[in-house]
Parts: C-alpha cells; sequence; structure tokens
C-alpha cells in the first residue's frame, strides 16, 4: 500500500466522517484490489454512493478519484509492520537501527505531504511579516524553541516563550503585519485555541504545523503543514511527531534564507561571529 495514502488517511481519520471513515478503512484493508476498481466497483463493494467516494477523495486532500487510485498503486517498499516491529529481544544496534528508519519513514511520509503551494504561500507570508511568533506547548514548545532558534539567524524579527500566559501576551500584541507559527500534534489542545482565538482577532497570519489535517488548529490556520509520525508501543506518536516537525522547519528555514539571499547572509554571519567569541 501506498504510504502516502496511508499516512494522508491517519491525519484526516479522527475527524471524518462514520461513512467515510468506512471507506477509508476498505481502502487501507484492500488497497491493492481498489486500485484496480472504477468508482462504480467500489460503490457496490462498499455500500457508498459514487458521490461520496468523489467527496471523500477531495476531503483527504486528492483533486478526484483518479488521483486517489493512483496513489493506491504506488505500492511502498515498507512494510508498516517493520515500523512497528520494536520488541524486547531486539540487540541494542537493532533497535537502533529500527529507530533510524521510523525516523526516516516520518519524514518521508511527511515530504509527500507537503506541497509546492503551500510552501510557497508560507514563504510569502514570511517575507512579508515584521515580527515572527513561535507557539507550542509540552513537547511541541521544543519544536518552537528549534525554530526560534534557527530564525534568530535570519533578518527577521522573531519571539518565543514557553509560558502559556506569556504566549498570550505576545499574541495579544501581534498585529497583521506579523505572523504566527503554531505548532500542535493533535491540533486539539485547548491552550493552543484560545492562542489561535486571540491571534485571529489581530488579523495575523497563522501557520499551523500538526499531525491531523481535519484538526481545529489546521481547519484555523491560514497554511496547514502536516507532520507525519510513526508511533511504536515504547514510542508516542506525539514524541515521534516532532522529528518530522523539525524537518518543515529545517526546510522553511533553508528556502527563507535563499530568497533572502545577501540579507540572511550578512545576518547570519553577524551571529557566527558573535558565538564564535565564546569558544575555546
Amino acid at each position: 500500500m501506498s504510504t502516502t495514502f496511508r499516512s494522508r488517511i491517519r491525519s484526516y481519520y479522527e475527524d471524518l466522517s462514520k461513512g467515510d471513515q468506512r471507506l477509508a478503512d476498505f481502502l487501507l484493508e484492500n488497497s491493492k484490489e481498489a486500485s484496480r476498481y472504477s468508482i462504480q466497483e467500489l460503490a457496490e463493494n462498499t455500500g457508498l454512493s459514487t458521490a461520496t467516494i468523489s467527496r471523500f477523495a477531495k476531503k483527504v486532500g486528492y483533486r478526484n478519484f483518479q488521483e486517489l487510485k493512483l496513489t493506491l498503486n504506488q505500492v511502498s517498499d515498507e512494510t508498516n509492520d517493520f515500523f512497528l516491529s520494536l520488541n524486547d529481544n531486539d540487540d541494542y544496534l537493532t533497535i537502533a537501527e529500527k529507530t533510524c528508519q521510523i525516523n526516516i519513514h516520518s519524514i518521508q511520509a511527511t515530504q509527500a505531504m507537503l506541497t509546492e503551494k503551500d510552501l510557497q504561500k508560507t514563504i510569502d507570508i514570511l517575507l512579508g511579516s515584521t515580527t515572527c511568533g513561535f507557539f507550542g506547548m509540552g513537547g511541541s514548545a521544543v519544536v518552537a524553541l528549534n525554530a526560534y532558534h534557527k530564525f534568530l539567524r535570519m533578518p527577521i524579527h522573531c519571539f518565543h516563550h514557553e509560558d502559556f500566559h506569556i504566549q498570550l501576551m505576545q499574541a495579544a500584541k501581534m498585529t497583521a503585519k506579523d505572523c504566527a507559527f503554531v505548532i500542535s500534534h493533535t491540533g486539539r489542545n485547548k491552550d493552543t485555541m484560545e492562542l489561535i482565538n486571540v491571534l485571529k482577532k489581530n488579523d495575523v497570519p497563522i501557520i499551523g504545523i500538526t499531525s491531523y489535517a481535519g484538526s481545529p488548529l489546521a481547519q484555523a490556520s491560514d497554511i496547514a503543514l502536516i507532520s507525519i509520525s510513526e508511533e511504536t508501543f515504547y514510542r508516542p506518536e506525539a514524541i515521534s511527531s516532532v522529528v518530522s516537525q523539525l524537518s518543515i522547519i529545517d526546510t522553511l528555514f533553508l528556502i527563507y534564507g535563499i530568497k533572502m539571499k545577501t540579507k540572511a547572509q550578512k545576518s547570519i554571519d553577524k551571529v557566527r561571529e558573535i558565538i564564535q567569541e565564546t569558544r575555546l
């Protein structure tokens, strides 16, 4: 089964209707057969209408049913069982190998979810902003801090703070001339959504990074960038998602630096010069 399709379905699944979930389950369990069905044949095998199937394809990010079918037909070289097969009997080197493969798989699946259009729109927002704020709670605060640490090297004013109340105050002072990165694995955290409400009242462009495309955060954001993660018995999905989210931040940092060219290089050189003075 296509890794891209499986990852995409996982990111939308919780917010699908019961009928759409039933269709998703059928496609996940019968991907090879379904890749050969016409939309009419799939409707007959699932008891759903062709209109429902067509709408489903668009709900999960495809232009039409034919594009969804093409993705089903692209069989992944990796099997999902491998990524979930960490066990007590593995030696340490095997665990290291499987951990690295899990991370590689998550990054590849995240890459498949990115689009040129979303990246372009995100960079346009960044280039047009006076200030950029990075917001996140819990494990997502780690990603926000990493993003802040990177973008401090760029010619844009930015800020980050781990305390929720300070984040609220920072959000309250932002304007439409600024932009905000809001990071949340589930996209359902109450504090995160309170921040979203404050930002939206001030017309601040919001770039959301989450693992769930149908989540409240994704729906409220001007741009939603989807991170894919692989959950194992010993490592929850939320922890695994950090690797994918860091890769998204790295991508945006590099694109922004390339677009800013000379200004970015001067800013980076200044930071390097100051940091170099701390070396022994």
